[in-house]
C-alpha cells in the first residue's frame, strides 16, 4: 500500500469528530509577559473578558456540528494566564459544554495558574465551579532565576500558594523550568528539593526554549547571554531522573512525572494522537485527520465571530505521512513508545516500509532500542529528543 504525503489547505471547515475528544479553552489574558514566553497573549482588560466569553460561546455553538461524537475526556483551560479570570465565567462555559456533551462522572478540568493571581477565595471559587486539576507554574524557587524569567512572583510567594493549593487540590502539577543562563547542576537541584517537599502528586520540567520574538532571545543575539550549554542541560535532566524516581515517581512522558493514579489525562490525548477542539485566538485543534489554528488576534477574534460565528483560521487536511510521522514521534515521547501493531492497525501500512532508514540509524546513534514490538527512546534520545524526532518528518 502506497501512503499519501500530499497536505492540503482548505478555506472551509471540513472537520469531523468520530471518537472521544478533550476541549482545550485558551484564555490569552496576562498581568505581564514573561521574558520566555512565546504563547499568544495580551493585557488583561476587564473591557474584553466578558466580551471575548461570548465570542467563546459562539465558537463552541458553531463548532458542535463538527463534533458527531460527543463523548469527551477533558477539558484544559490554557493561556495566558487562566487563573486571572474571574470563577463565574469558567462556570458559565463548563455548564454548556456539559450541557451539549457527555462525560465520565470524575472528569479531568484543568486550569492553569500562575502563584501571584492565586487567592485562598479564587481557589474556593475554582473547585466550587468544577475545576478538580491544577498546573500552578512555578518554574523556580530562586529569587534571580524567577527575575530572569520575568516572573512577577517570588520564592516565598510559590511556597505560600503552593502551601494554599494543597488545601484545596489533591490533584495538581507544578511546572519548573531549567537549562537557564547562569543556573547551575546545585541551583536545580535546590529547585529540585524544595519541589518534592511538597510531594505533588505531578511534576512537569522543562528545559529553557529560547524562542524568537521573546525578551531573552533579544539578550541572546545582542550578546548579553551565551546558549546554554548542552551538556550541562544533560547532567540536569539526568540528576531529576535519579531523584524523582528515588521519590516514586512514573517517567511517563519525556517531561511528565507522575506518581500513581495522576498522570495528565488531557496532556496525554496529545501524545496518544486523540483528536481535541480548541478554543479561542491562536488555539489549535485536531480532528484526526485535520488541524486547524484560529489566528492569534483577541480583538481580531471577538469582531469575526460576531460577524460570522467562526474566526478566521486556518485548516490542513493533513496527508497520510505526515499523520503518520506526528503519532511516530508523539508516541516516542511516551514511556510506552510506540507500538508496531498499533501503528500498522491505525495507517494499515508496516512501520518499516515508511521508517526502515530512519530506524537503522537511529539504533546506531544509540538513540532508541527495540523490545517485544515496540520502539522506545533510550537515555541518550530522551535528552536528545528533538534529534530522534526530526528525523521522522516529511
Amino acid at each position: 500500500m502506497q501512503i499519501n504525503n500530499k497536505s492540503s489547505y482548505e478555506n472551509e471547515s471540513k472537520l469531523s469528530y468520530k471518537k472521544p475528544l478533550g476541549i482545550y479553552i485558551h484564555i490569552p489574558f496576562c498581568a505581564s509577559k514573561c521574558r520566555y514566553c512565546d504563547f499568544y497573549s495580551c493585557s488583561y482588560e476587564n473591557s474584553l473578558v466578558e466580551k471575548y466569553f461570548e465570542a467563546l460561546f459562539i465558537e463552541l455553538e458553531n463548532m458542535l456540528s463538527s463534533v458527531q461524537n460527543k463523548l469527551i475526556r477533558s477539558v484544559y483551560f490554557g493561556g495566558g494566564t487562566p487563573s486571572l479570570i474571574r470563577s463565574e465565567y469558567i462556570f458559565k462555559i463548563l455548564k454548556k459544554i456539559k450541557k451539549n456533551f457527555s462525560y465520565p462522572p470524575n472528569m479531568e478540568i484543568t486550569l492553569e495558574a500562575n502563584p501571584d493571581s492565586l487567592s485562598q477565595k479564587r481557589l474556593v471559587n475554582y473547585r466550587q465551579v468544577g475545576i478538580n486539576r491544577l498546573s500552578l507554574g512555578v518554574q523556580s524557587f530562586n529569587d534571580s532565576i524567577l527575575k530572569f524569567l520575568g516572573r512577577n512572583s517570588s520564592s516565598k510567594d510559590n511556597i505560600k500558594k503552593i502551601n494554599l493549593v494543597k488545601n484545596y487540590f489533591d490533584n495538581y502539577s507544578l511546572d519548573i523550568i531549567f537549562a537557564v543562563p547562569g543556573q547551575t547542576v546545585d541551583d536545580f537541584v535546590c529547585d529540585l528539593n524544595k519541589v518534592l517537599s511538597f510531594s505533588p502528586p505531578h511534576l512537569s520540567l522543562y528545559n529553557l526554549q529560547i524562542e524568537k520574538g521573546t525578551e531573552i532571545y533579544d539578550d541572546l543575539v545582542d550578546g548579553k547571554i551565551e546558549e546554554f550549554d548542552q551538556e550541562l542541560d544533560a547532567a540536569m535532566y539526568k540528576k531529576a531522573l535519579f531523584l524523582l524516581k528515588d521519590c516514586g515517581y512514573k517517567h511517563y512522558e519525556i517531561s511528565n512525572f507522575a506518581k500513581d493514579g495522576y498522570r495528565a489525562i488531557h496532556n496525554y490525548l496529545y501524545w496518544d494522537f486523540t483528536p481535541y477542539l480548541a478554543l479561542g485566538p491562536a488555539a489549535s485543534g485536531f480532528d484526526g485527520k485535520s488541524r486547524y489554528t484560529n489566528f492569534a488576534d483577541l480583538k481580531g477574534y471577538i469582531d469575526m465571530i460576531f460577524k460570522s460565528g467562526l474566526p478566521e483560521r486556518k485548516y490542513t487536511v493533513l496527508s497520510q505521512k505526515d499523520l503518520a510521522a506526528e503519532y511516530s514521534f508523539l508516541n516516542l515521547r511516551k514511556k510506552s513508545g510506540l507500538s508496531r501493531f498499533l501503528f500498522k492497525k491505525q495507517f494499515d501500512i508496516y512501520f518499516d516500509d515508511l521508517y526502515k532508514e530512519e530506524i537503522k540509524k537511529l539504533k546506531k546513534l544509540e538513540l532508541i532500542y527495540e523490545q517485544n514490538g515496540r520502539i522506545f527512546l533510550s537515555e541518550r534520545g530522551k535528552l536528545l529528543g528533538n534529534e530522534v524526532f526530526v528525523h521522522f518528518l516529511p
